[in-house]
């Protein structure tokens, strides 16, 4: 009995997963019609024109790069910048097939059409497990946005950033206040705005609870007032402090604060970010969640930050 339970269960997924595949092919070209592609300048281009590719989930395929017939990995994996779709097999984020079966329907249907093209930035190849990292651009259209406008998957900058940052969160607000895909449903919202609050990032959207609209003059913020939310200031470098493992405080100027209004970041975000020779007396945007660090210190864990003339 638990058996043919379990081979039901196994049926009714597979089923939605391919009728909503079925559908989402049909509107692909709906899902392109977004402002502004962002695709990439200056970086490498491989055609995948009548090449072998095998999908493994919604921002994860396998391609025949050196046309040989055979699916080398992770040389010939390729992995989707600036996306995470929900995932298929067991992992520590969970299994989400009802999200993740539609996301990979959708992959599929595009590497299906003609003139899909890689695009890889020569300074940042490969990701986690030696997997290429790209861009995947089909008909002139960027096929990650489109993964991300759909809902199909939050915005995802660990691996790099995007020279056009705005396009990628406009997409993410988008889906996220239509209820697209992964923001459909409450619990489903929940569970993904969690995640992403986990990872210090969130949906820049009026809509979201934990994300703070208003551009704030650090010089008067109230830390504790938002505790736990995602807020965006304004402010002046007073002093940077360098801690290990490459990560560093920056100081802002405050009235109430002496030291100055913390702001931890990482080695990783400031090369991305361009922040390697930022100095005292330099003026950020600084964007992140404000936390209370060892329930004694008020400070900003550093998602995202612009230098400011």
């Amino acid at each position: 009995m638990k058996t043919l339970v379990r081979y039901c269960l196994r049926l009714t997924l597979c089923l939605i997963g391919l009728g909503l595949c079925f559908s989402l092919t049909f509107s692909v070209q709906q899902t392109f019609a977004v402002e502004g592609q962002a695709l990439p300048k200056n970086w490498k281009k491989i055609s995948l024109q009548k090449m072998k590719v095998r999908v493994i989930d919604g921002d994860t395929f396998d391609a025949d790069l050196n046309r040989n017939g055979k699916f080398s990995n992770p040389e010939e994996r390729i992995r989707l910048l600036y996306v995470d779709t929900p995932e298929l097999s067991k992992s520590h984020k969970g299994k989400d097939p009802k999200f993740g079966l539609p996301a990979k329907g959708f992959l599929s249907s595009v590497l299906a059409k003609s003139k899909a093209v890689l695009w890889i930035d020569p300074k940042n190849r490969t990701g986690n497990y030696g997997r290429l990292l790209a861009v995947l651009e089909v008909k002139g259209h960027n096929i990650n946005l489109a993964l991300i406008k759909r809902g199909h998957s939050y915005f995802d900058a660990r691996y790099a950033w995007p020279a056009d940052f705005k396009t990628y969160a406009k997409a993410e607000a988008y889906a996220f206040e239509k209820h697209l895909g992964i923001w459909s449903f409450r619990k489903s919202r929940k569970r993904y705005l969690l995640r992403l609050r986990k990872e210090g990032k969130t949906v820049y959207s009026h809509k979201n609870p934990y994300f703070v609209s208003k551009i704030k003059n650090v010089q008067e913020i109230n830390l504790s007032k938002y505790n736990g939310r995602f807020i965006r200031v304004r402010g002046k470098i007073k002093k940077i402090k360098t801690l290990g493992k490459g990560a560093k405080l920056i100081f802002l100027n405050h009235k109430r604060m002496k030291k100055g209004l913390p702001v931890i970041s990482f080695e990783n975000q400031r090369k991305w970010l361009g922040l390697e020779k930022i100095r005292k007396g330099d003026v950020l945007q600084i964007e992140g969640f404000a936390t209370l660090y060892k329930q004694k210190q008020w400070q900003i864990r550093l998602h995202r930050a612009v230098l400011l003339d």
